[in-house]
């Protein structure tokens, strides 16, 4: 019998010529309600197909307890408007969505937590750049996670770069969970901007020594087997373009899933059935 983490389905790709789900079909797909508010699938003409780095991790024994810790970093500059919108629509149904999501793939979760990072830019937007939230355990906590995303507000940015990579770091070093027999770390980042490279001094003093001072030391944060995150139990999940910072990490990094987005477009090619059936397939 499969293990219930198997990542088997995680690599799979859209096929060439195989048509694409309507925006009712997705939804149902992630247990959600066809008529929720989303953005639009995306369509064959976005640029870049799914690239995915997934290494299998060892067989797990039935009977096991299995937690799961996700982060959400989510560029909350203008343009990603449409996503913000999908996000605090779903936010309240998000746990029922994922569970629902996780049988349909055979996968038993005992504990679900999850947390947000919101970012923007450190040089243009100052101490705005950034807001993090505790995380949360769901279903209990489902309110608190509600009000917070509730509470982000689409706006500031400044050249097109935006701060993301600080966010991913930040996201490494969450305070992961040590309960269950097995774990899953899985981040997830959406923003439609390229980022800024890693400099330290644009970022407050009190986050320097949660933020990996470049590229490498970041790459090596992820890497690292003794490190925050677990070796073949992390995950991470990018809506993002193909350009500086992001490319860097999917043809690099491991356990990595690419779902490149068109850049400027406020990710109105990705809709909440895909971000739940992407989040199911890493777990």
């Amino acid at each position: 019998m499969p293990d219930e983490f198997s990542p088997a389905s995680e690599t799979a790709r859209p096929d060439v010529g195989a048509p694409e789900a309507s925006l009712s079909e997705t939804s149902a797909a992630a247990g959600g309600d066809p008529t929720a508010v989303a953005p639009a699938v995306a369509d064959a003409s976005a640029p870049g197909v799914e690239q995915s780095s997934l290494a299998a991790p060892p067989a797990a024994p039935r009977g096991l307890s299995y937690a799961v810790d996700i982060v959400f970093c989510i560029d909350v500059t203008g343009s990603m408007t449409p996503i913000l919108d999908a996000v605090k629509a779903n936010a309240l149904r998000f746990y029922d969505d994922v569970q629902h999501n996780l049988t349909a793939k055979g996968k038993n979760v005992d504990e679900l937590r999850v947390r947000v990072i919101a970012f923007r830019d450190f040089v243009a937007d100052g101490e705005a750049a950034l807001q993090e939230s505790p995380f949360f355990r769901l279903p209990a906590e489902q309110g608190g996670f509600s009000d917070f995303v509730n509470g982000l507000l689409a706006e500031g940015g400044g050249d097109a770069p935006e701060s993301g990579l600080e966010a991913v770091a930040l996201a490494v070093n969450s305070p992961w969970t040590n309960r269950g027999d097995r774990r899953r770390q899985v981040v997830v980042v959406w923003t439609d901007a390229p980022a800024h490279p890693l400099d330290p001094a644009s970022v407050a003093p009190e986050l320097r020594g949660r933020v990996p001072a470049d590229f490498s030391a970041l790459t090596d944060l992820w890497e690292d087997a003794q490190g925050p995150l677990g070796g073949s139990s992390k995950r991470l999940i990018l809506f993002a373009p193909d350009g500086p910072g992001w490319s860097d990490i999917s043809g690099v990094w491991e356990n990595v899933v690419h779902h490149p987005s068109q850049a400027g477009a406020g990710l109105s090619d990705v809709d909440y059935g895909t971000i739940v059936d992407s989040i199911g397939n890493s777990v």
